[in-house]
């Protein structure tokens, strides 16, 4: 069902229900008036009897009959009736009669057949001077002309309801098709060959209203969509270049091999040549693997590690290079914890990032030393610098260089492919860290790393 069509039905229901409830009050208050006034009418009319009755019996009959189907009975202590006058049709039974003697009126009603409504009658209870006990006397009449004006009241309500009803789903359809108009100008737009476009954005009716609102989140949705596709367009443009030319080259040294070497030096060092690209195919494609895996992690489920062992490892890992000089520092602020920092995450990942971080230093220093420095951030986290004396990151690479398979215009004939950065910033944002480039006074850049600590 259409929202416009739930906001009608609602809408009308809402109407309808305090129409039916105002009404219903309004027809029952008038239906009970109606009923006290007759027996008002009734109890008047019995005491007129009783003092009619009081000078000359035979009067009653004669003067009292105003109402339709009107008639009187009088009953005398005794239970005996007294007095009957003409049209007289109900019979009170003995419990009715000693009520009203007990209380001195009792409304009471009966239904008559040829009659839509009960009639309605008084027991009124009375003393004569004359006489010991009391007498009871009853009168009855059809309230004919309020069952009609109540009847009538009933059909002004049933209609007029309806017809409230009929144009309260008019207007309650011009109301919802004018208030989701907007919504509408905007799914027009969805239908349109241009909404197949990257570049297609909505166009609100109103940009300060909800839908404008709406429409301006799922153009910010649209633009991210744009870049990720891109990316994805970059980053397959890249890989295919990357593979490609351990490809080329492999291919080009089996065939030199296979056309022109004749003696086993000669073909040893083509295949040596060959698995030389293999492996570094075989880096891409890990390499690759792991982004593929990252990409569709949304969080990680990890336990609290104590991050000096970690760097330790990493740095003896690094040291394993010939000729090449990785020094730690550790602050003397992280010295005076009293428990040594920890970060919640994954051992292995954290170590491919900050191993990674520290290779690319080892790797684009040329030799010179690398320096790691941890110190504290505050009660709730930590930071470790790595500087390298490298060429540097130009100002305008420093977000582009985490993008897939991209690398610095500096980087000279130093090999890579331009993904360990990218697995380093993502394994950091993982754990909810934060990953920075910055240049390094003199010459080389240093990576900035932020981790959180576990709370204590």
């Amino acid at each position: 069902m259409q929202i416009k069509h739930k906001l009608l039905l609602w809408f009308a229901a809402l109407v309808s229900g305090l129409l039916l409830a105002f009404s219903g009050y309004v027809y029952v208050s008038t239906a009970r008036f109606r009923q006290h006034s007759f027996t008002e009418r009734l109890t008047s009319k019995a005491a007129v009897t009783q003092q009619l009755l009081a000078l000359n019996d035979s009067l009653a009959g004669t003067m009292l009959a105003s109402l339709p189907e009107q008639a009187e009975q009088v009953y005398a202590p005794t239970g005996q009736r007294v007095y009957a006058s003409a049209g007289a049709d109900y019979a009170p039974p003995a419990g009715l009669l000693a009520q009203a003697r007990q209380h001195g009126k009792v409304p009471f009603s009966y239904p008559r057949p040829g009659h839509a409504h009960p009639k309605q009658g008084v027991a009124l209870a009375y003393r004569r001077p004359d006489a010991d006990g009391q007498y009871v006397a009853v009168v009855t009449a059809y309230d004919q002309q309020g069952y009609a004006q109540q009847q009538t009241l009933f059909n002004y309500f049933l209609y007029g309801n309806l017809a409230a009803v009929a144009l309260v789903g008019a207007l309650g359809l011009l109301f919802a098709t004018r208030a989701l108009a907007p919504l509408n100008f905007l799914l027009e737009q969805l239908r349109q060959a241009a909404a197949q476009s990257l570049a297609f954005r909505l166009r609100p009716q109103n940009p300060r209203d909800e839908v404008g609102k709406l429409a301006a989140a799922f153009n910010d949705l649209l633009t991210r969509q744009e870049e990720l596709v891109e990316s994805q367009r970059a980053f397959i443009a890249h890989a295919s270049h990357e593979l490609r030319t351990p490809l080329t080259r492999i291919k080009g040294w089996l065939e030199t091999s296979l056309a022109y070497d004749s003696d086993v030096a000669d073909l040893k060092k083509g295949i040596g040549q060959a698995v030389v690209g293999l492996d570094q195919l075989t880096a891409l494609a890990n390499g690759l693997l792991h982004l593929a895996r990252l990409d569709g992690a949304a969080q990680l489920d990890g336990q609290p590690l104590e991050l000096v062992d970690l760097l330790l490892d990493v740095v003896g890992s690094a040291q394993q290079r010939p000729g090449q000089a990785v020094d730690l520092d550790i602050s003397a602020e992280v010295d005076d914890q009293a428990q040594a920092p920890r970060v919640l995450g994954n051992a292995q990942l954290l170590r491919t990032a900050l191993g990674n971080l520290v290779d690319n230093a080892a790797k684009y220093s040329s030799g010179q030393p690398v320096t790691l420095c941890l110190e504290m951030d505050g009660p709730d986290g930590v930071r470790l610098l790595i500087e390298d004396r490298g060429p540097g990151i130009a100002p305008d690479e420093a977000e582009r260089i985490f993008q897939p398979l991209t690398r610095g215009r500096a980087v000279g004939d130093v090999p890579g492919f331009g993904i360990g950065l990218t697995l380093a910033q993502r394994i950091i944002g993982l754990h909810q860290g934060r990953l920075r480039l910055l240049p390094r006074p003199g010459g080389g850049t240093v990576a900035d790393v932020w981790l959180p600590l576990v709370a204590r």
